[in-house]
């Protein structure tokens, strides 16, 4: 019972569980179990040595089942590791992609845009030669001019 004081009159020999700790009194006992005080018990105390390698694991023998167990775990750890640097590449791989897609975009735009501008500067050009060809003095028949830009484009352009 807690609390309770022990009778100082049993010893340890009449308790059948200590048999090697005969006729040390309980008292004397637990104070020491109590405080630490192995020294003087020695060797009698062997069978109570487990109380020093509580927490500690024993020793593991590696069986054939541990072993597999541990190439599966180094290779699904292998797997994880190569999975994540594959993500990572294609991810590089993507932005990259996308970097590049919008480049194109843009040079795309920007060559749209200039084809514009020379169509525009084309039918300017045009239509001052056809402008110019009545009061050329130079023989427009010495003078070849693409087909359909003749008078019927300045026709076109002017009537614009």
């Amino acid at each position: 019972m807690p609390g309770r004081i022990p009778d100082p009159s049993v010893t340890a020999g009449s308790l059948p569980s200590l048999g090697p700790l005969a006729g040390i009194s309980a008292t004397t006992l637990t104070d020491k179990l109590r405080f630490g005080d192995f020294q003087e018990f020695g060797t009698m105390l062997s069978p109570l040595h487990f109380l020093g390698s509580l927490g500690k694991r024993p020793p593991v023998i590696k069986t054939e089942r541990d072993e597999e167990t541990d190439r599966r775990r180094r290779r699904r750890e292998k797997n994880k590791v190569a999975a994540a640097r594959c993500r990572n590449k294609k991810k590089e791989r993507t932005d990259y992609l996308q970097q590049e897609s919008e480049r194109l975009e843009m040079l795309n735009s920007g060559l749209k845009a200039q084809i514009e501008e020379l169509k525009l500067e084309r039918q300017q050009l045009i239509l001052m030669l056809n402008r110019h060809r009545p009061t050329c003095i130079v023989r427009t028949d010495s003078v070849q001019s693409p087909e359909g830009e003749a008078n019927p484009l300045l026709q076109q352009l002017e009537g614009k």
